[in-house]
């Protein structure tokens, strides 16, 4: 009697923790799509596709999840066996793994241009994309070699996964904070605050994907292989579950966190320029604009006017600095009209 339990708490539970995770997870996403498309009427029509390429794909993850559902608990509903051997007997649940990679590559593509638009460095977009492309693959032949029934094999391939995966966010995510820290060195102090801001929203919206990715790892690893009901195989089965959302979650974190960055950086820079000049200028109107949303590429104009200020009424002291400093806003306005 022990082994039938085992296996309804640690994997038939597993499943049923992880299915629920992703509906609720799919429903967060639903209204972050929702408040995208509210605050972006103008938004770039590249942006606008990713968005909705995402949404369906991550609806579709939800509809495998419920079929999985389904068939573990109407189809095998006094089967324990029967359900407990899906992973190897039913489709749906065969190609989570394949299904889940999928939206990941998909977001760190959008992640990866993200990081080229800012850096414009040839190199580590490559090794990223390299490292990305190779997760896939493994997922991929490990989805096979399920098909194929050879679970040693599998298992290899399963952990060579998780773990390219998980140093591929390190990577990315230390990139991405890397150069913009080496762009808030050449840039006005209200350019640097708004640097800051957006640094702390990409480590916020990286760290559960990055620590979700490390528990898969981590738990897929440990405890007896010989024994497949174990707790590790339920925290395996959950967080990998997840981890297509939590990646999808992040990315539409970032979309739409950006409105609210740029418009504290437009409050400050109104507030600073009052105090300065004694007069109120049309930061309000501003804030209140009739599309709902302001996008990334007005920054660029209000960047461009604080270097030229500087420049102005600095030119008799360290130019070079402050040339410096207009070229580096310039190409960090590009990232934001990438946005």
């Amino acid at each position: 009697m022990s082994r039938p339990l085992a296996v309804v708490n640690y994997i038939l539970g597993a499943w049923d923790l992880a299915v629920s995770g992703d509906l609720l997870l799919q429903g967060v996403i639903f209204a972050q799509t929702a408040h995208y498309f509210a605050l972006y009427h103008s938004e770039v029509l590249a942006l606008r596709a990713f968005v909705l390429g995402l949404l369906l794909l991550t609806t579709l993850k939800s509809m495998q999840m419920i079929s999985i559902l389904w068939i573990q608990n109407v189809t095998h509903f006094s089967d324990i066996r029967g359900a407990s051997m899906m992973f190897t007997t039913s489709w749906p649940q065969q190609i989570n793994m394949a299904s889940g990679a999928f939206i990941a590559f998909y977001i760190q593509i959008f992640m990866c241009q993200r990081l080229w638009a800012l850096s414009n460095n040839v190199y580590i977009i490559v090794v990223l994309m390299t490292i990305f492309t190779f997760s896939l693959i493994a997922a991929f032949i490990a989805v096979s070699l399920t098909f194929n029934d050879q679970p040693i094999v599998r298992s290899t391939w399963i952990s060579l996964h998780f773990g390219v995966v998980f140093g591929g966010d390190l990577l990315l995510c230390g990139s991405t904070a890397y150069f913009l820290l080496k762009h808030a060195q050449y840039v006005l102090p209200r350019t640097a605050g708004l640097l800051n801001a957006i640094l702390k929203i990409t480590i916020q919206s990286a760290v559960p994907g990055a620590v979700c990715a490390m528990v898969t790892l981590i738990s897929s690893q440990i405890g007896d292989k010989s024994i497949p009901a174990r707790p590790s195989t339920l925290v395996s089965i959950i967080s990998s579950s997840l981890l297509p959302k939590l990646y999808a979650l992040s990315a539409m974190w970032t979309l739409n966190s950006r409105r609210a960055i740029l418009l504290a950086h437009l409050s400050d820079q109104d507030t600073s320029s009052n105090d300065n000049d004694g007069q109120t200028r049309s930061g309000g109107r501003r804030i209140s604009g009739g599309h709902g949303g302001l996008e990334f590429k007005h920054l660029g104009k209000v960047q461009h006017i604080q270097v030229r200020t500087q420049v102005q009424t600095m030119h008799h002291a360290d130019e070079d600095r402050d040339l410096k400093s207009q070229g580096n806003c310039g190409q960090f306005r590009d990232v934001l009209d990438e946005e």
